[in-house]
């Protein structure tokens, strides 16, 4: 009987401490918010590439500890993925396919999304942005 107790009080406590877990982190203690542009984006290389079939496709999220700018991505999503479009389109598969050339273009991403959002609401609060998959072929 009391290691039926002891397990039941067990199991509380982790259920308790989960909850206040779980609220802190959707108060933006704990967890750092991500917002994932869910469609990739595809680019064809064949008029850099003596006409060989050469793609890349990129998914992009973005990080921000400030939900504002979260918010902010998702209303203008139409308008970053635009330049993140031309961006992505203006490579060449020979920088892309290096790490380098990989990191600099997050970079550019990143330069790019963040001056777009200072523009649309004056806050430069975005902190990052990941490639969550960087295929090239």
């Amino acid at each position: 009987m009391t290691k039926l107790l002891t397990s039941i009080l067990m199991v509380f406590s982790l259920l308790t401490s989960l909850s206040s877990l779980a609220a802190e982190s959707s108060e933006g203690g704990l967890l750092s918010p991500y917002y994932q542009i869910t469609e990739p984006f595809t680019i064809n290389f064949a008029t850099q590439s003596q006409q060989k079939v050469r793609f890349l496709q990129i998914k992009v999220a973005l990080k921000s500890h400030d939900e504002a700018i979260i918010q902010s991505a998702e209303v203008n999503l139409p308008m970053i993925q635009d330049a993140l479009r031309v961006l992505f389109t203006d490579q060449n598969y020979q920088t892309v396919s290096t790490v380098a050339g990989r990191q600099q273009l997050q970079q550019q991403a990143l330069d790019r999304v963040r001056q777009l959002l200072v523009e649309e609401t004056g806050n430069d609060g975005l902190e990052q942005v990941y490639f969550t998959r960087f295929i090239l072929q």
